[in-house]
């Protein structure tokens, strides 16, 4: 096999002396070379700043900086997608959009090792908050009966006291000898791990899918594998992250296996697009 495009993406979210917390997102590929990121308030996780920059870019068309300063004051949760899309779009490719998006969930993932700072007194009210607001959301939530270990107990008693979370996803694209194409990637971060194989026919046609967990918050995740054969027979390149996580399970699937498989697709469209 020929290699034909490389991606990868790292996030890490740091508490500051300065009462801060810092999410960064920084995207080394192929095609592309780019960096952003947030600074809030620890506690409140309100905006205090927020920036990009490209640094390489094909042809350069999408190389510059900007801050945003539309997202300040707001809260960096879930409810600032919005905020961002409005302030960002798609400019510069949506480079930018992306990566701020991927500092986002950083910080979220990152309140585990900030519960009471975050307001809440113990890991036991942070797990009753989550299980009421991502009630039937995922695999793990709508499956709260079968459940063997709560997320206060897989995550351990380690304090985290600078570093608080690390996320890293490749994806990487192939030419096989018989003309189609293979799309491989992974997805790492502070508490899952699963890597997924996507082969595609010269049309782009998913012919075969298939991966596995390494590392999940119980074995109900680790189910979330069954889902990816259901690719099979859709055209792989440029499919929506909504139709991904129809087809990989929707509330009975993964986020983080939607987020990787969302990744090759979007490889896998670069290539076809020929850049």
């Amino acid at each position: 096999m020929k290699v034909l495009y490389n991606r990868s993406l790292f996030c890490t979210v740091k508490k500051l002396h300065t009462g801060d917390i810092l999410a960064e997102t920084s995207l080394v590929g192929t095609d592309c070379e780019a960096v952003a990121g947030i600074r809030a308030d620890l506690k409140t996780y309100h905006v205090k700043w927020a920036g990009w920059e490209i640094f390489r870019s094909p042809g350069g068309a999408l190389d510059g900086r900007g801050e945003v300063d539309g997202i300040v004051g707001k809260e960096a949760y879930f409810n600032i997608g919005g905020e961002l899309r409005k302030e960002l779009g798609d400019v510069f490719g949506g480079v930018p959009g992306e990566l701020l998006s991927e500092c986002v969930r950083g910080l979220i993932q990152a309140e585990t090792f900030i519960q009471v700072e975050r307001g809440y007194p113990t890991p036991q009210s942070y797990d009753a908050y989550w299980k009421e607001f991502y009630k039937d959301s995922c695999r793990y939530y709508s499956n709260l009966d079968r459940i063997s270990e709560e997320w206060h107990d897989y995550v351990g008693d380690a304090a985290r006291r600078g570093n608080l979370y690390n996320k890293n996803k490749c994806c990487t694209v192939y030419l096989r000898s018989d003309g189609g194409y293979t799309s491989a990637g992974t997805f790492m971060d502070s508490f899952h791990e699963m890597g997924v194989v996507l082969h595609l026919s010269p049309d782009g046609i998913a012919i075969d899918c298939a991966g596995n967990f390494l590392r999940a918050p119980d074995r109900v995740c680790f189910e979330n594998a069954e889902h990816l054969p259901r690719l099979m027979g859709k055209k792989v390149p440029g499919l929506s992250k909504k139709d991904i996580a129809a087809t990989a399970g929707g509330p009975q699937g993964c986020v983080h296996l939607v987020d990787i498989l969302y990744d090759l697709a979007g490889s896998a469209a670069v290539v076809f697009s020929g850049v």
